[in-house]
């Protein structure tokens, strides 16, 4: 017996262009962030440590 597949929501007109504009605000927003050194994180540091001792060749 085949499972019923849901209807997807799709938008329209107004709806789709405030839906873009708020997407495009947060990508703007996002690139705006300043970058981190991962490097700097204590829980990557320890992630490397932990790595180190295991002998896992990553």
């Amino acid at each position: 017996m085949a499972t019923a597949i849901k209807a997807i929501p799709t938008l329209y007109g107004e709806e789709a262009r405030r839906f873009r504009d708020m997407a495009d605000e947060v990508e703007r927003n996002y690139d705006r962030r300043p970058k981190r050194d991962i490097a700097d994180d204590p829980r990557y540091q320890a992630m490397q440590k932990i790595l180190k001792r295991s002998n896992i060749n990553y």
